[in-house]
């Protein structure tokens, strides 16, 4: 600090201008030192830890690091930090490569239950299998065909199959809930002829609110008295999709009793291939919206009835079908029955007045509840009064008159130049085809509608 001294001690000017002089030099050196102060505040803020709110009260020693720790120089403890900082990286590396490995096995996992790379999911049933200990794999085989569908998730975009091996599986097997592309449950065998006993059997196989394409394929269904609940049915949907059954056996005679071969209800939908049914009460019943479709291909002899519809709709195609039963159709609270066309030819064993008429020969129709015959006959014996007629054929069952006609129902008669004018035909109200005419050949066709049940050809 450059001051100046004082020589005289009077308060001359010169004593006056010194000492204004001091008081600005102080004046300036304090301006300066505030700065200074100020300044070195500003770096202490930046290198001390600051724990008491804005303003700094306690310095800590820029070689301590927060956990306490003193290095011998700041440059030793911030390398300590990066090296920690690069340890927990690698090590938050390692661990997110492990996570995305176990990630990438779940998603493989369940890609193969869900089917998100279009792979088939094949469960495995035997006599020889294990439910606690077998996994459903060809080698480790679940015992019981409920084991196997237990395995199968509530939805799945794959193509599930149980394979079931040579044995008698006496369970009602229920699928519930399931939602899948396909189910089938079948014989590890190809099994062509149903006639004969199969090496798979079982007592019952429902399907419930299950939506997918399902398939039974190559059972035979036994033990058909002990099937659990009232309702005694060895194929049973309810509220599910469409259920394909094929290759399938009944022979287990249930005839008189109350059990169904197949039953569907609530908007189910079945259709059968290559089926044997022997000595059943009913081969099938559609119920409540409900649709069953009897395929040509089934066979069986001894049931009581074919198809039921309650309520639901029945399709058999009587015409080329190879199912035997007493009552092909029953129709119940409006039902319907779908059958196709159904011919059946007209012969001499129809004829009703077997002294005067011969050779007959014709077809009698039936398209849903409309019938329509057409025929040719011989008779050379009229009687000599016009108002008399002759019984020509009896209608066959299944094809006969609604009563709601009058007594006499006209049917067309095509008639030759040496017959009368009053030639005529009709059908009577016990549906026989009566007419009147001259001797020789004659021709005759019509149609009515019938309540009859759906007759076998």
């Amino acid at each position: 600090m450059d001051l100046r001294e004082l020589e005289k001690n009077n308060l001359s000017e010169e004593w006056k201008a010194t000492f204004n002089y001091n008081v600005r030099e102080l004046m300036g050196w304090d301006q300066r030192y505030v700065l200074t102060i100020e300044a070195i505040n500003s770096r202490i803020d930046n290198l001390v830890l600051n724990s008491g709110g804005d303003s700094p009260n306690e310095v800590v020693d820029a070689r301590v690091n927060a956990r306490g720790t003193t290095y011998l120089t700041l440059y030793s403890r911030l390398l300590a930090l990066d090296n920690l900082v690069d340890s927990n990286y690698t090590e938050l590396k390692t661990r997110q490569d492990t996570q995305k490995g176990q990630l990438d096995q779940l998603n493989d996992s369940i890609g193969t239950l869900m089917g998100a790379y279009g792979e088939t999911l094949s469960l495995y049933v035997s006599k020889n299998g294990n439910n606690q200990t077998g996994d459903g794999s060809e080698s480790k085989p679940f015992l019981t065909i409920q084991a196997a569908v237990n395995r199968i998730p509530l939805l799945t975009s794959s193509r599930v199959t149980i394979w079931v091996s040579d044995g008698a599986y006496l369970e009602d097997v229920v699928l519930r809930n399931l939602k899948a592309v396909s189910i089938t449950i079948r014989n590890r065998q190809n099994v062509p002829d149903t006639t004969s006993n199969l090496a798979v059997k079982v007592r019952s196989i429902s399907f419930i609110s299950s939506l997918g394409y399902q398939q039974i394929n190559g059972i035979e269904f036994v033990d058909q008295a002990n099937i659990s609940g009232q309702l005694k049915c060895a194929v049973y949907s309810e509220q599910s999709s469409y259920l394909a059954v094929w290759n399938c056996r009944f022979g287990e005679n249930t005839y008189g009793k109350s059990n169904r071969c197949l039953f569907a209800t609530g908007g189910s939908k079945i259709a059968t291939n290559n089926n044997f049914y022997q000595n059943q009460n009913c081969i099938a019943e559609a119920r409540n919206l409900a649709d069953i479709n009897i395929d040509p291909s089934d066979q069986g002899t001894g049931n009581d009835y074919g198809v039921i519809a309650d309520n639901g709709t029945a399709r058999i195609k009587v015409a080329s079908s190879k199912v035997v039963a007493n009552r092909i159709a029953d129709v119940r609270n409006q039902g319907n029955v779908v059958t196709g066309p159904i011919i059946r030819r007209i012969t001499d064993s129809d004829i009703s007045d077997r002294e005067n008429v011969k050779n007959v020969n014709g077809t009698i129709k039936r398209e849903g509840n409309k019938v329509t015959v057409s025929f040719q006959y011989e008779c050379n014996n009229y009687p000599s009064e016009v108002e008399n007629t002759r019984n020509i054929i009896y209608v066959p069952f299944g094809f006969q008159r609604d009563q709601s006609y009058p007594a006499y129902h006209g049917l067309a008669f095509y008639r030759n130049a040496d017959q009368p004018a009053g030639s005529r035909a009709g059908l009577t109200q016990a549906s026989r085809v009566v007419a009147y005419s001259g001797n020789g050949t004659t021709h005759i066709s019509g149609t009515w509608d019938t309540t009859d049940p759906i007759p076998m050809v």
